[in-house]
């Protein structure tokens, strides 16, 4: 036999294993999720969450919550209460620090849309959670928390509105960058 087509054969079988011996579930090579999310803090939200998780150590997520965003953006586009939300649509990626059969602790970060706006809206997010696996690494409940901050280009831009408009007092960094809005997650997902 060739020898290129040995070493072809071996990385073959190496990469892709016989289907009866893949490993299903959340530490497979590549799993994908869904189920029902909901969260609390400066909103209350249902919804459902895609998931996508690469050998267990990464993955992508995709939530969509069914409800409006309570906070509609203030005529006055100088007031930095504006760019500050929790979205409905998110879209994140995960990153697991520590996984052992039963829970993995993770960080996540991403990007948030406000859909029913008229102005398009969206702002950052960043957290962290733990995830327990409850049946065979198919059924897993994520508990987390989110810090959702305003984009530094929009608080820019913002800044540079009020100073043109010679207002008197310029908010400072740390009103928009700060922990006040927030929100406490949960989700429940079945992965293949």
């Amino acid at each position: 036999m060739n020898k290129y087509l040995q070493v072809f054969l071996v990385l073959l079988f190496l990469l892709f294993p016989a289907v009866g011996s893949a490993r299903k579930g959340i530490t497979s090579r590549f799993s994908f999720g869904f189920g029902p999310q909901i969260g609390f803090g400066d909103q209350a939200s249902a919804g459902i969450i895609l998931s996508s998780r690469f050998m267990g150590v990464a993955g992508v997520d995709l939530e969509y919550d069914f409800n409006r965003v309570t906070s509609t953006p203030p005529s006055d586009l100088l007031n930095e209460k504006a760019l500050q939300f929790v979205p409905n649509l998110k879209l994140s990626g995960v990153v697991y620090f520590y996984r052992k059969k039963n829970y993995a602790t993770f960080a996540c970060g991403g990007i948030g849309i406000d859909m029913g706006s008229p102005k398009k809206r969206n702002n950052l997010f960043g957290g962290a959670g733990i995830e327990f696996t409850i049946m065979e690494d198919q059924v897993v409940l994520n508990l987390g928390l989110r810090f959702y901050f305003p984009k530094p280009v929009d608080v820019e831009k913002q800044r540079e509105r009020i100073i043109m408009n010679n207002e008197p007092i310029t908010p400072a960094y740390t009103d928009y960058y700060n922990f006040d809005t927030f929100q406490f997650f949960m989700s429940l997902q079945i992965y293949y």
